[in-house]
C-alpha cells in the first residue's frame, strides 16, 4: 500500500489514446482503516465553438454552434454550458439555449462580447471561445438644417446695427461651414458677404434687407435658409413748444421779454412765430421778434395778456404753447394791523392799554381805530383813534378789540385783540380762531406757525394749521403762541398772532396712579366701572366720589389709570399720597386679587416722598436718593409700609453693626469657653504662693509656700530679672485672660492655672 504524502501522487486510470488530464490522488478510508489513493484521469475534449462572429446593427442576432471531438460514446450525449465572460459597459440582449449545443443571442447593443463554452461528458470535459462583435448601424448622411434667429426683426435709426444668429444651425455630425450673403437690399456700394456663423451687420440705411445662411456638413451636404431685416428711418417726433412761466410785472413797468427758447425737437432748427392768443386780441401792446425764440414786450397796460408760441419743425410738424402776462397796478399794499399780544388781568385791576403801534404799511398808515367787539360789558376806549388806546371798566369776563388801520389809499386791514383767562389741565385742548380774517375779494388761505418759545409737546388736529380755526391737543403746562399769516389771491400777506396759556392742574398732588396688568384694549367700559366700584371698596368711598382723569397704556402689557377721590362737595379731594398708600396696604392685605385685574404699582403721579428729610425723591423711579451718609431703612422698606425712605445714618448703621458683630462674637466665645470648662474632669491639686526672697530675685519659679508658714493665703507674689519683667508680665496677663483660674473659698487661697502651669 502506497504511503500517504504530503504531495498526492496522480495515476492514469485508462489507456484511451488522447490527451489525459492527471487528477490529484485523494485518500480513500476503508471500513478497514486502510487507505488508498484513488486517481481519476479525465479525457480533455476538443471544443471549438466557431470563429469570431461580427455583426452590424440593425442585425442584432446570431446563433453560435459548438463542435466536440470526439463525438461522444453511443447512448450519450455532452453537456453545454455557454457563459459570457466580457461585455460592453452598457449591453442588453436575450439568450437562449444556454445548456445547448447552439446558442442564441438576441437584442444584442454595441460592443464585444466574449462567450466561453464548456462541454463535460463521462469522464471527459472541454472548453471553447468565441467573440462576437456588434458594429454600429453604418451612418447614412443626413444633410445639416439651416437655422437663423431670428427670422425676422425691425430696427428704426438711429439703431444701425444688428446681428443675425446662424451657430444654432444643427446636423448629425458636424457644420463645418457658414456663408452669409445679401440677396436682397437698397441700393448701397457693398453687399454683405461673410463666413461666420454670426452676421454681424453694421452701418445699415433704411430699406428691406434679406439675407441668405447656408450651412455645410462634414460629407459636404449643404442647407440653406433665409432672414429678413427692416430698418425705418429715424422717427421725426413732434416738436415741443415752451412759451416760460407765467409773468407778473407792477407798473409803471411795462415791459417784459418772453423767451421761448426751452422749446425742444429730435431734429433741429426749429421755426418761432409768436402772436396774441384769442382771450387777448383787443389788447394793444408792442411786440418785436415774433419769428425769434425772443419775443420783446412794451407799453403794456394794467390787465392779463396772454401769448401763444408755435414752433414748427423741418418735418412741418407743429406744436404751441400759452403764456400769460399779468401787469397790475402801482402796487399799494394793504397796512398790516398788530393789536399786540393778547393780555390776562387780574381783579381789582380793571384797566389796561392796547398799542397798535407796531402796525405797519409799505407806504403810511393813515388812521387807527379801535372798537369793542365782544365781551360782558360795554367798557370806555380812551384815544380809540390813535394807536395806543386805553381800557377802562373791565369786569370778569373775556373781551375782544378790534383795531382797524387804513392808509393813505383807503386801503384797510384789522386784527383782534382778546384778553381770555387760561385754560388749566386736564383740560389739554384749545382753539385759536381767525376765522375773523378777512379780504376784500376773499379766496383767503391760512397757515398757522407754533412759535419757537412754545412747548414742543401739544398736536395740530385734523391738518387745521390750514385752517381757519386751529384745533389743539395733548396740551401741556405753558404757554402757546402761533402766528397766523393769512394770503390773498394775489399773494399779499398779512400776519397776527395768538397764545394759549395752559396752567398745571390744581389737583396735581391729589392724583393717584393705578398700573394694571392689562392691555389697554381689553380694559371695556364695564370692567371700568367694575374696577372702580372695587377701589372705592378698599378706600371705603363711593365709586361715585373717584374721579377718573385718564386710562392710557402704560405699555403693550399694562394699563395706566389716573384718577382722584372726592373729600365731599365744597372739599377738596383727599389727599393723593394718603390714599396711594392705603390702597397699596389694602392690595397687600388682599394680596393683591381682590381687583378684577392685578395691581402692579400703586403710587401718585407727583412723587411725594419726604424722604426723612435726608434723600430727594427721583420722579423717574418713585425712589428716595439719600443724601451723603444717610441710607434707606431696609426693615421698613421691606419689612413695614414699603415706603422709600433716608431714616438710616450709615455712620451709626456701622457702628451698631460693628458692636452686634463684637457682641455676637462675644457671647460665641463665651459659650466656647464654659463648655471647654465643663469638659475639664481632672482637678489640678491647690498650690499657694508666696512673695519671693531677696536672693531670689534671679530665679522665674513660683515657690511654693513650706509647712508651717502663715503667710496670708490670699495672697501671692512673684519676683522676676529685671531683664525679663515683661515677658512674665505678659505671661501672667495671659493666664488672666484664659479665665481658667481655680478660686478657691477656703483659706488655701487661688489654684494655679491648669492652662499655663502656674
Amino acid at each position: 500500500m502506497p504511503a500517504i504524502t504530503d504531495k498526492p501522487s496522480v495515476a492514469l486510470l485508462n489507456n484511451i489514446p488522447g490527451p489525459a488530464l492527471w487528477l490529484p490522488c485523494q485518500p480513500v478510508f476503508l471500513a478497514s482503516c486502510m487507505i488508498f489513493c484513488l486517481c481519476v484521469t479525465v479525457k480533455e475534449l476538443v471544443v471549438s465553438a466557431g470563429e469570431s462572429v461580427e455583426v452590424t446593427l440593425p442585425r442584432n442576432d446570431i446563433e453560435l454552434n459548438a463542435f466536440v471531438v470526439p463525438t461522444p460514446p453511443p447512448g450519450t450525449n455532452y453537456a453545454f454550458d455557454w457563459r459570457l465572460i466580457t461585455h460592453p459597459k452598457d449591453y442588453s440582449g436575450e439568450m437562449e439555449g444556454k445548456h445547448s449545443k447552439t446558442l442564441k443571442l438576441s437584442q444584442l447593443t454595441v460592443g464585444l462580447y466574449e462567450f466561453e463554452v464548456t462541454v463535460d461528458g463521462e469522464g471527459a470535459h472541454g472548453e471553447g471561445y468565441v467573440n462576437v462583435t456588434v458594429k454600429p448601424e453604418p451612418r447614412v448622411n443626413k444633410p445639416p438644417v439651416a437655422v437663423v434667429s431670428p427670422k425676422f426683426q425691425e430696427i428704426s435709426l438711429p439703431t444701425s446695427s444688428t446681428v443675425i444668429d446662424g451657430s444654432q444651425s444643427t446636423d448629425d455630425d458636424k457644420v463645418v461651414a457658414w456663408h452669409w450673403e445679401e440677396v436682397k437690399g437698397p441700393l448701397r456700394e457693398e453687399k454683405v458677404s461673410a463666413d461666420t456663423p454670426v452676421l454681424t451687420l453694421s452701418s445699415l440705411v433704411p430699406g428691406n434687407y434679406t439675407f441668405s445662411l447656408t450651412v455645410t456638413d462634414s460629407d459636404g451636404a449643404t442647407d440653406s435658409t433665409q432672414a429678413t431685416l427692416s430698418v425705418n428711418k429715424a422717427k421725426d417726433y413732434r416738436p415741443l413748444a415752451n412759451a416760460g412761466a407765467n409773468q407778473v410785472i407792477t407798473l409803471p413797468r411795462n415791459s417784459i421779454t418772453l423767451y421761448g427758447n426751452q422749446s425742444t425737437d429730435d431734429h433741429d432748427p426749429l421755426a418761432y412765430e409768436w402772436s396774441l392768443s384769442r382771450e387777448s386780441k383787443d389788447k394793444v401792446v408792442e411786440m418785436q421778434g415774433v419769428r425769434t425764440p425772443f419775443l420783446q414786450l412794451s407799453s403794456m397796460k394794467e390787465g392779463d395778456y396772454t401769448f401763444q408760441l408755435m414752433v414748427t419743425d423741418t418735418a412741418g410738424q407743429t406744436d404751441t404753447a400759452q403764456v400769460t402776462v399779468i401787469v397790475q397796478p402801482e402796487n399799494n399794499k394793504p397796512p398790516v394791523a398788530d393789536p399786540g399780544p393778547e393780555k390776562e388781568l387780574t381783579l381789582p385791576v380793571d384797566h389796561t392799554t392796547l398799542d397798535g403801534s407796531k402796525s405797519s404799511d409799505d407806504q403810511k398808515i393813515a388812521t387807527y381805530l379801535w372798537k369793542q367787539t365782544k365781551g360782558p360789558n360795554v367798557v370806555k376806549i380812551e384815544n380809540a383813534d390813535s394807536a395806543v388806546a386805553t381800557v377802562t371798566g373791565l369786569t370778569v369776563g373775556t373781551y375782544e378789540f378790534t383795531l382797524t388801520v387804513t392808509d393813505e389809499r383807503k386801503l384797510q386791514s384789522s386784527a383782534h385783540v382778546v384778553s381770555s383767562p387760561p385754560i388749566s389741565l386736564p383740560v389739554r385742548t384749545a382753539t385759536l380762531d381767525g376765522s375773523h380774517s378777512a379780504d376784500d375779494k376773499g379766496g383767503v388761505s391760512y397757515l398757522w406757525t407754533r412759535d419757537d418759545s412754545s412747548p414742543a409737546a401739544g398736536d395740530v388736529l385734523n391738518n387745521s394749521d390750514h385752517q381757519a380755526v386751529l384745533f389743539l391737543g395733548n396740551l401741556v403746562e405753558g404757554k402757546y403762541s402761533f402766528t397766523l399769516t393769512v394770503t390773498d389771491s394775489k399773494g399779499q400777506t398779512s400776519s397776527d398772532r395768538g397764545t394759549v396759556e395752559v396752567k398745571p392742574d390744581i389737583y396735581e398732588r391729589d392724583l393717584v396712579e393705578l398700573v394694571l396688568e392689562v392691555s389697554v384694549s381689553q380694559v371695556s367700559h364695564r370692567h371700568r366701572d367694575m374696577l372702580l366700584r372695587q377701589v372705592g371698596v378698599l378706600l371705603g368711598v363711593l365709586d361715585s366720589d373717584i374721579i377718573v382723569r385718564e386710562i392710557s397704556a402704560f405699555n403693550e402689557r399694562s394699563t395706566r389709570l389716573v384718577f382722584l377721590v372726592s373729600g365731599g362737595p365744597g372739599r377738596p379731594p383727599l389727599s393723593g399720597h394718603s390714599v396711594a398708600l392705603g390702597l397699596r396696604n389694602k392690595l397687600r392685605k388682599q394680596k393683591n386679587d381682590f381687583l378684577i385685574y392685578k395691581a402692579r404699582r400703586v403710587d401718585t403721579v407727583i412723587c411725594q416722598l419726604n424722604c426723612s428729610s435726608h434723600g430727594e425723591c427721583d420722579s423717574f423711579t418713585r425712589r428716595c436718593v439719600c443724601h451723603p451718609f444717610w441710607m434707606e431703612n431696609l426693615i421698613r422698606a421691606h419689612l413695614g409700609d414699603a415706603e422709600s425712605n433716608c431714616e438710616w445714618s450709615v455712620l451709626y448703621v456701622t457702628i451698631a453693626s460693628f458692636m452686634i458683630v463684637v457682641a455676637i462674637a462675644t457671647v460665641v466665645w463665651g459659650i466656647v469657653c464654659c463648655c471647654n470648662r465643663r469638659k475639664s474632669k481632672v482637678r489640678r491639686s491647690k498650690s499657694r504662693y508666696k512673695i519671693l526672697e531677696a536672693d531670689e530675685q534671679d530665679s522665674l519659679e513660683l515657690q511654693i509656700p513650706r509647712a508651717g508658714n502663715t503667710t496670708t493665703p490670699t495672697k501671692y507674689s512673684f519676683n522676676v530679672s529685671k531683664h525679663q519683667n515683661y515677658l512674665f508680665i505678659i505671661n501672667i496677663l495671659n493666664c488672666l485672660s484664659c479665665l481658667k483660674w481655680q478660686r478657691n473659698d477656703t483659706a488655701e487661697g487661688i489654684d494655679y492655672c491648669p492652662e499655663c502651669k502656674l
